[in-house]
């Protein structure tokens, strides 16, 4: 699957815009929830301890996987001005279903360091938009995040 992402990669760079080829999915998903974790201009390692987490559950991949999609989503962020190719490869390809679980991987992310910061919620609030969902979508998905942050906070180590 990797290696598809980097043949992807290998002929995107012959474009001259980003816009121009969707990115995949993984990388597509990874940028979002990397943007996310930097919207509060701090990047934790909760936080990328919870994008690996999310990463791996939802592709089924090993975390040696996910940090080798993280180093290539990197790459293609720094080649893009802005998110929009990202979320336009989920907006027109997902299901409102998979929106909503994109949703609340973007609000788990953004709990995994305890606190809300305001750029976040903004950024959030953003990707509601960007991805076509209703607001009630996003506060659906708020509260499933915050229902699996508790429940991780009641687990006994």
């Amino acid at each position: 699957m990797l290696d598809r992402i980097k043949e992807y990669l290998s002929e995107a760079k012959g474009s001259a815009r980003l816009t121009e080829q969707l990115p995949e999915e993984q990388v597509a998903l990874c940028a979002i929830l990397l943007e996310v974790a930097e919207a509060d201009r701090q990047f934790l390692p909760e936080e990328y301890k919870e994008i690996v987490l999310q990463l791996r559950a939802y592709f089924g991949l090993s975390k040696k996987q996910v940090e080798e999609l993280i180093a290539l989503t990197e790459e293609e962020r720094g080649k893009s001005n802005d998110l929009w190719p990202f979320t336009h490869a989920i907006a027109r390809t997902y299901t409102p279903e998979k929106k909503a679980e994109v949703l609340a991987m973007v609000w788990q992310v953004i709990f995994a360091d305890n606190r809300l910061d305001p750029y976040e919620e903004q950024l959030a609030r953003r990707l509601q938009s960007l991805l076509s969902v209703n607001h009630s979508v996003l506060m659906a998905a708020k509260a499933k995040a915050r229902e699996i942050q508790r429940a991780r906070e009641d687990r006994p180590d």
